[in-house]
């Protein structure tokens, strides 16, 4: 016969290994489609939820109404952050573009454009060098990267630039087209 002061407690076990696997592999495509709605970092959002479903006691009564929730709302910040970042990031380009570039507007959007279609780690080394001033020490160690990796994407992001950039205007070449144009071949135009 059972204890009668014994009451039961309510099942305070966290989520198994083999379910977790199982919902990823059921879900994890569906998450990340359904995270790409609102960000490029979809893949990031469904393994933060996967991270958290896993530390969860008890585990959630409907894990996956529960995973794509917090997809949800992790997609959601990380769309936040990503039009606060490339807000500021005009903002900057705006503001330096005004005091320094003797581009006109139309070849100030064209290069904003440019700079758009560059891979989010090779626009901020672009920006971090150019607008930031940075040293490559220094933009190594905002990015978590080695100096010479650093240096790499830098070159390869300004090759892509150059390549989709038109380097002629009315004196035969473009103002745009600057800071390593002469270090790598002096004989380059662009």
């Amino acid at each position: 016969m059972s204890d009668p002061r014994h009451v039961p407690k309510p099942d305070c076990r966290a989520i198994d290994v083999a379910q977790l696997g199982r919902l990823l592999d059921q879900h994890g495509a569906a998450l990340a489609l359904f995270a790409q709605q609102w960000t490029q970092a979809s893949d990031d959002c469904v393994q933060d939820a996967f991270v958290e479903l896993a530390g969860q006691t008890p585990a959630p009564d409907e894990p996956i109404a529960w995973l794509y929730r917090v997809v949800r709302n992790r997609a959601l910040n990380a769309a936040r952050s990503e039009r606060r970042r490339k807000h500021r990031e005009s903002e900057v380009a705006a503001r330096m573009s005004q005091l320094s570039s003797p581009l006109d507007l139309d070849e100030r959007a064209a290069l904003a454009e440019l700079l758009n279609s560059l891979a989010i780690e090779a626009r901020e080394v672009v920006v971090l060098r150019i607008w930031g001033q940075l040293g490559w020490q220094e933009i190594a160690e905002v990015i978590g990267r080695s100096r010479s990796s650093a240096q790499r994407e830098y070159l390869a992001a300004l090759e892509l630039l150059r390549a989709n950039w038109s380097c002629s205007d009315s004196r035969g070449k473009n103002s745009a087209c600057s800071d390593t144009a002469s270090t790598q071949n002096p004989n380059t135009k662009c």
